[in-house]
């Protein structure tokens, strides 16, 4: 055997080790960057899936919102009842369980809360410092109904109406850019809410979201997803709620298979997808840089160009490049952690 042929028996026999560093690499790294943007990359199918995917259905809690609501309006009856508003629906608020009464809680400290009744259908009802109160439906209370974007809810105090609260969804800051970056990705957001038609299409519009579904709860959420699959679409959703038959879940629960986010934030669903297409972009990426220096070694071996210890050295160095080449690009990312709990209107 002639020095040429060896050093190309050298450099052949050293391709193989070089591809098999590059997707370990690459795994490896991607799913440090993952981590720390709160997006673990545990299941590898999703790895294979994500670059693939060309739609994702968004739940509207958490995603494009924080998952509360927020205090967005305070109308007493008469102007100086506004005091009491606050702090009497306040203080009844902090014995709800639900997300309304959550955010109205947050207008006032808890007071001495007595005699809490949950009225189901109407509201919620109680002594507050001694003072009856009810806090619910406007037409519970034998008030006019409000019928604006968000829920509102009237507040009666010692048998009296007092005034209304207007609750509506807190939409995160950076949710419309956030779904600019989904696009522009070649992914269509679509916003799906069990929340009504009037209020799914306000928060539609203050994301930049313009295919939405109204009242539409979990459990028929999957058909919408045959729906689209039908349509030669590769879903993903994002939601608390996996849907089975998604052909990527990401979701905040720790047990589904898939993506797991830190939390549900919009920002995260596409650094999540940007980090699977990075990934394959690099793979790919580092395989045809292998195949090129590999052609290249043995052209200059056959030339005579290479000796054997040189043949050795331009393996590792080729070795090195395909790592180097395997690392993916860090894609954008809006968010670091959880957004802060909402403040008080």
């Amino acid at each position: 055997m002639n020095a040429a042929l060896l050093v190309a028996c050298v450099l052949v026999a050293a391709l193989p080790g070089v591809f098999a560093y590059a997707a370990p690499v690459t795994l490896w790294i991607v799913r440090a960057r993952a981590r720390g943007a709160g997006v673990f990359l545990d299941d590898r199918r999703a790895l294979t899936i994500g670059p693939r995917i060309d739609t994702v259905l968004l739940d509207r809690w958490g995603t494009v919102t924080t998952g509360q609501l927020r205090v967005v309006a305070i109308d007493p009856v008469e102007p100086d009842h506004e005091r009491n508003l606050r702090w009497f629906a306040g203080a009844l608020g902090h014995a709800a369980d639900d997300p309304v009464g959550r955010a109205i809680a947050r207008l006032s400290s808890r007071g001495k809360l007595s005699q809490v009744q949950q009225h189901h259908g109407g509201g919620l009802s109680g002594s507050v410092d001694r003072h009856p109160v009810r806090l619910g439906s406007p037409e519970w209370l034998g008030m006019e109904a409000r019928n604006g974007i968000g829920v509102t809810v009237g507040v009666q105090v010692d048998a009296r109406p007092i005034g209304y609260i207007t609750v509506a969804d807190e939409v995160r800051p950076h949710a419309a850019d956030d779904v600019t970056r989904l696009r522009a990705a070649q992914v269509e957001p679509i916003l799906v809410s069990e929340d009504t038609e009037g209020n799914t299409r306000q928060l539609a519009d203050a994301c930049g979201i313009t295919q939405w579904y109204a009242a539409t709860p979990a459990d028929q959420r999957e058909r919408l997803v045959d729906e689209h699959r039908r349509r030669g679409r590769v879903v993903a959703v994002a939601s608390p709620t996996p849907v089975p038959s998604a052909d990527l879940i990401l979701s905040d629960v720790e047990s589904t298979e898939g993506i797991r986010l830190l939390d549900l934030d919009v920002g995260r669903v596409a650094t999540a997808l940007a980090l699977t297409r990075s990934a394959a972009r690099a793979t790919v990426r580092s395989r045809r840089t292998g195949i090129l220096l590999g052609l290249v070694g043995i052209g200059l071996a056959v030339a005579s160009v290479l000796s054997l210890p040189l043949a050795i050295g331009y393996a590792v160095l080729a070795c090195a490049v395909v790592v180097a080449t395997a690392a993916p690009a860090a894609p954008t990312t809006s968010v670091t952690s959880p957004d802060p709990a909402p403040s008080a209107t």
